[in-house]
């Protein structure tokens, strides 16, 4: 009886795919074309331990926005008892530096001669970069996992709940501070804010983005991103987890489940407004404004008016990281660790390397090098052919 049975539910189940009511996951990985010439080749690899903390939210974790930062020849990442600097030319460790708190939340921000980061507490860090020395801290008993930017006068820091901190470069004083007024129901991610023109410009988890004046605090005006597309607290998720992008007399911010706009930089007036649902960073090329939407697809869009001028939908739910740009090229990485290549005027891909790596959550590029990092830690630098 339990043979039959057994049989019975092959037949069953059998007979169902071939109805064809055993669905495929809508949002499974597409399969790669092979058809590509490969691009790098491997400068040197190590293995970084980083203790960094993942969130969940509805399954997929939530990481924070940047894992190492680069300046000079040094990539600076957070190691397990210090801040790394390993040489960008042979991979090798160059010198460690203090950190307060093993548990890093936010990643590692260096700039004018101090690095900083945030830890699991809430608790932020400003250090000497030449000898490790803390120079300030600060208890925001609140987190960070965005990049933070650091500038001569101030450090700018936006927080999960929506809060975006001035402090003073010298002092770790808080110079001022906005509070954004959160929704009920956001993504667990967090924009980091941008300096242009005098001016700060940040995205929130109400899909609005604010012009301050970086000096003194001062709102200039705040907008709505898009317009509000349901009635359920789902349906009105809007965060803008992407960072602005400014240039000339405009500034572009795009958001979840709503819209690419361009907005004057100093009025605030609305330009054109065109729906793209992203939660990634948004990358000026040229007179192209391009972006990944939710579903992976790489689209640009001209920045004067909006029109999409190409789309790449070849990588659809492959989990793209950051865009990057090298001369006229697109380089980006992917969940199977494999690194792409796209003709930025066109769209085309022209490029395809696999790697050791695993899924690839941060690429950058440094004299015509890529540096990638994956989610089991692993560092890897790539050098172009």
């Amino acid at each position: 009886m339990k043979n039959t049975l057994k049989l019975f539910s092959i037949i069953f189940l059998t007979g169902c795919q071939t109805l064809g009511l055993v669905n495929e996951d809508p949002r499974a990985p597409i399969a790669l074309n092979g058809d590509y010439d490969e691009f790098a080749s491997q400068a040197w690899s190590r293995e970084v331990v980083t203790p960094i903390i993942t969130y969940q939210f509805f399954g997929d974790n939530i990481q924070p926005s940047n894992f190492f930062d680069i300046s000079g020849s040094g990539i600076y990442m957070v190691g397990e008892e210090a801040v790394e600097m390993i040489n960008i030319d042979s991979g090798d460790l160059m010198t460690s530096l203090n950190i307060e708190n093993e548990k890093v939340m936010s990643g590692v921000t260096v700039g004018y001669n101090t690095y900083l980061y945030s830890d699991i507490e809430g608790k932020l860090y400003l250090h000497n970069l030449n000898n490790g020395d803390l120079k300030w801290k600060n208890d925001l008993k609140d987190l960070v996992i965005s990049q933070a930017l650091i500038t001569p006068l101030h450090v700018y820091v936006q927080t999960s709940s929506d809060v975006l901190y001035a402090f003073d470069f010298q002092t770790g004083e808080i110079a001022w501070s906005k509070n954004a007024q959160a929704p009920l129901l956001s993504i667990r991610g967090t924009s980091n804010p941008v300096f242009y023109e005098g001016l700060i410009f940040a995205t929130f988890s109400n899909g609005r983005l604010a012009a301050i004046r970086a000096e003194d605090g001062i709102q200039l005006w705040e907008k709505p991103i898009s317009r509000i597309k349901g009635s359920t607290e789902l349906e009105k998720l809007m965060d803008a987890d992407s960072p602005a992008v400014a240039f000339d007399e405009f500034v572009y911010a795009a958001n979840y489940n709503g819209s690419l706009t361009r907005f004057n930089i100093r009025s605030g007036e609305k330009l054109f407004s065109v729906d793209l649902s992203t939660t990634k960073p948004i990358k000026q090329f040229r007179d192209m404004i391009l972006a990944v939407n939710v579903d992976d697809e790489i689209i640009a869009f001209d920045a004067l008016n909006g029109t999409e001028k190409w789309r790449n939908s070849s990588f659809k739910f492959r989990k793209l990281s950051e865009l990057i740009f090298i001369g006229n090229n697109i380089y980006f990485g992917d969940l199977e660790g494999y690194l792409h290549k796209l003709n930025a005027q066109t769209g085309e891909t022209i490029g395809q390397q696999a790697t050791e790596l695993e899924e690839i959550v941060q690429i950058e590029a440094r004299s015509g090098r890529l540096i990638a990092q994956d989610s089991s830690g692993s560092l890897s630098a790539f050098d172009l052919n």
